[in-house]
């Protein structure tokens, strides 16, 4: 400390360097107390760094006090430097706790008055706000770069924000690879389509508030592959059926645009049946995929599987109620009723079949297991 603090001081003035530019660049230890001594401070960070913007607190910082002395009687005012440390975060906090209260332990300070250079340093406000009465706030920003510098502090603080980050990024990532996929190798059509078709299932995800489905996905992977189990390459398998279905969907969407360039008005909606029924099978196999690798780890670990048999057999249900929906669609546009209806009307009844198997077999294997439990249970209830 460069200073003895006086029990008479009332008001301090404090200039906060929370990444300690102080220390780093200028060799000085804090706190620094009194008007010289900032003086001092400011003057070997200026000639190390010029274009550092804690001068412009330190000085800052320092007219505040000589004004608040000029102005007021017995003001017991007194300008005190805080810095924090190079990696910022919550052991810059803490040093910048400990500091203050090194400093407020050898006075009675009644108030203080905060000095920053930008809203970075304004963080640690409720630090001294727990430790002292703050009467004022005062950033200091050189007047040209005021906008840039919050424009940039923001877009800092929102991409360091991991809800942000994980939301935002990674979809804004894939487009931009694929647009340059579309530039070096000329498939700009194509490319734009497995565009809009990601975005409309992240859209239809983070709608309903499953899009962290797509995240367990992924960990789910990482810990697949770090485990060596099977489901990895399982996982493989779903992603390479998925980008198969949506190429087909594709391809049997345009290929239905060119047969109707000239009804433009039903290209929409019957265009997307075209799509489903090219890709529904091939999604459905990517569903089951994981399924499947699960249920394989699941043998090799001898563990029983209960719930896995009624959601394949509900997965190809719903595959078989959308195949029927979507072949009912083109039939019917092409005025073939009674095939439509006959298709929609078998499908769903498959459908309804498929998922009754799924549910008898889960009970099935969960009583079984419940049997065995219970006779586990009995013969260690009769050997005890």
């Amino acid at each position: 400390m460069s200073r003895k603090v006086g029990s008479e001081i009332k008001t301090l003035v404090i200039c906060v360097d929370r990444d300690n530019d102080i220390g780093e660049k200028a060799g000085l230890k804090t706190p620094i107390i009194g008007k010289e001594a900032s003086l001092s401070a400011a003057t070997k960070l200026a000639l190390a760094d010029p274009e550092d913007s804690d001068v412009n607190a330190i000085f800052e910082a320092i007219r505040l006090c000589e004004q608040l002395k000029a102005t007021e009687e017995n003001a017991g005012v007194e300008i005190v430097l805080i810095a924090g440390d190079k990696k910022a975060g919550v052991e810059a906090d803490r040093k910048i706790g400990k500091e203050l209260e090194k400093v407020l332990s050898k006075t009675a300070v009644e108030s203080a008055i905060l000095v920053s250079d930008g809203a970075e340093d304004e963080w640690i406000i409720p630090i001294l706000g727990s430790r002292v009465k703050i009467d004022s706030v005062r950033r200091v920003v050189v007047k040209q770069s005021e906008q840039l510098e919050s424009t940039f502090y923001l877009i800092k603080r929102l991409f360091e924000d991991p809800k942000f980050s994980r939301t935002f990024l990674p979809p804004v990532g894939i487009i931009l690879f694929l647009l340059a996929l579309s530039l070096l190798f000329n498939l700009s059509d194509k490319v734009v389509g497995i565009i809009l078709a990601f975005s409309g299932i992240y859209i239809l995800l983070k709608g309903l508030g499953h899009e962290s489905d797509l995240i367990n996905f992924i960990d789910s992977t990482k810990q697949a592959l770090y485990s060596g189990k099977i489901s990895f390459v399982s996982y493989i398998c779903a992603i390479v059926l998925l980008l198969a279905g949506t190429s087909q969907g594709i391809v049997e969407y345009t290929g239905y645009i060119e047969e109707l360039s000239e009804a433009s008005e039903r290209v929409l909606l019957t265009g997307m049946v075209y799509y489903l029924k090219g890709a529904i099978w091939w999604y459905v196999g990517a569903a089951l995929a994981p399924l499947i690798g699960r249920m394989m780890n699941m043998l090799i670990e001898r563990e029983k599987i209960v719930r896995q048999w009624a959601i394949i057999f509900s997965v190809i249900a719903s595959g078989l109620i959308l195949w029927g929906g979507s072949e009912c669609v083109i039939l019917l546009t092409e005025n073939n009723h009674l095939m439509g209806y006959l298709y929609l009307f078998l499908s769903i009844l498959g459908a309804i079949i498929l998922s009754f198997m799924g549910v008898a077999i889960s009970r099935y294997v969960k009583g079984t297991v419940i049997g065995e439990e219970e006779v586990v249970t009995e013969a260690e209830t009769a050997m005890k």
